[in-house]
């Protein structure tokens, strides 16, 4: 199968450090492990393509913000399906697979002209996402472009069960399958030395490391986690990440006095990760409480792939993927003393939680790797390709 991967997300860069950007060139390369041909078109980053990955890629159009930027989002796209249309028709794809962008109708136009099938992978519904954090002016707009992109693709592909609620809720007639995000079982395969990551990273020998990774905005809930810090006196916090919230989260670890045991290692390289995570006595997801969560957060997979204990937030999909607790600890969202709570417990019993995390490692590789991801939507794409056959 021939399978054009479509991004038209201004934040989301190939090559790229960000998760959504990391995510995207994974389910590209596993669709191809597993047996595909793959153009991957999106926006070109920082540093050299994707090695052994065929790319159309575009030149980021610069910042904005406020309404500029949402022009900038709507002229882009516009302007992205003849630049990129000639390559794409030559490569002559059975399915265009569109990562959901706000204002994004590239995918469904370039569907449209190469007579493919169109898959859209939904994230988040963007224009309500947007609206909520960044606000949003011309919402309205992104709102109808979101609906009619779901209303006539193919198939929709939501990556949680909550991401699926709300796609039904706007666009209830499609076709849609929930395939949840993944873990590079590659990067994750082996698992660095306790003793050498601690020296990598500047870690005392000795004392509990608590590890955060991902970027540093609100819903993530790192504030929690530097909250939860004074009933923890022994431990340091790692966060690897950035984004727009650290100056206040560096300023609430000094107002609480705890400044001296954060970390703030900014945002690693992927090949890092795995690194810090073996550093780390327990890896945290401390999610606040927040309506309507649907996020499939690649941090919380890739914790398990390390095979360190987790404590995360009981909210969405980590119920799920902790399996009500048997891979990890959940804790209640946007509780500091529950988080501490949970964090003590393991600490307590180091070999019990060790153990558990082996086994949730063992699991999580053969499980949710993105090859299992990539030969699971293959198959949903081989019925669908069936389906259109017969209809024809």
């Amino acid at each position: 199968m021939r399978i054009a991967v479509v991004c038209t997300d201004l934040g989301v860069r190939v090559p790229g450090t960000k998760g959504a950007s990391l995510h995207l060139t994974s389910i590209s390369r596993a669709f191809q492990d597993v047996g595909n041909e793959v153009l991957l078109v999106g926006v070109r980053g920082h540093g050299s393509p994707p090695s052994g990955l065929a790319t159309v890629l575009l030149d980021h159009p610069g910042r904005t913000v406020g309404l500029r930027r949402e022009l900038r989002k709507i002229r882009f796209t516009a302007g992205l399906v003849p630049r990129v249309l000639p390559s794409v028709a030559a490569f002559a794809p059975d399915v265009v697979y569109e990562r959901l962008a706000l204002f994004g109708i590239a995918g469904r136009q370039l569907a449209g002209n190469c007579r493919a099938r169109h898959v859209v992978e939904v994230n988040a519904l963007l224009a309500q996402e947007e609206a909520q954090w960044r606000g949003l002016r011309l919402a309205a707009l992104a709102r109808r472009r979101e609906r009619r992109v779901l209303d006539e693709a193919d198939l929709r592909l939501p990556v949680s069960r909550e991401v699926a609620a709300q796609v039904a809720r706007i666009s209830p007639n499609g076709l849609t399958e929930v395939v949840p995000n993944g873990l590079d079982d590659a990067l994750f395969g082996s698992r660095p030395a306790r003793g050498p990551s601690r020296e990598l990273f500047g870690l005392p020998v000795d004392g509990p490391v608590l590890a955060f990774v991902g970027a540093l905005r609100p819903w993530h809930g790192v504030d929690v986690a530097v909250r939860a810090l004074p009933a923890l006196p022994e431990a340091v916090l790692c966060i690897a990440g950035d984004g727009p919230v650290r100056d206040q989260l560096q300023r609430l670890a000094a107002e609480l006095g705890v400044a001296r045991r954060v970390r703030w290692l900014g945002q690693l390289p992927h090949g890092d990760v795995p690194w810090l995570l073996a550093a780390a006595d327990i890896a945290l997801a401390p999610y606040p409480e927040l309506p309507g969560f649907g996020f499939s957060p690649l941090k919380l997979y890739e914790y398990l792939g390390a095979g360190v204990p987790v404590v995360a937030s009981d909210v969405g999909q980590i119920r799920t993927v902790l399996d009500s607790g048997r891979w990890g600890s959940l804790v209640a969202p946007g509780d500091p003393a529950a988080l501490a709570a949970g964090v003590r417990a393991l600490l307590a019993d180091a070999p019990t939680a060790r153990a558990r995390a082996d086994a949730a490692r063992a699991m999580a590789l053969r499980e949710h790797s993105w090859r299992a991801r990539a030969t699971r939507i293959t198959n949903i794409l081989c019925d669908l390709g069936a389906r259109h056959a017969l209809a024809g």
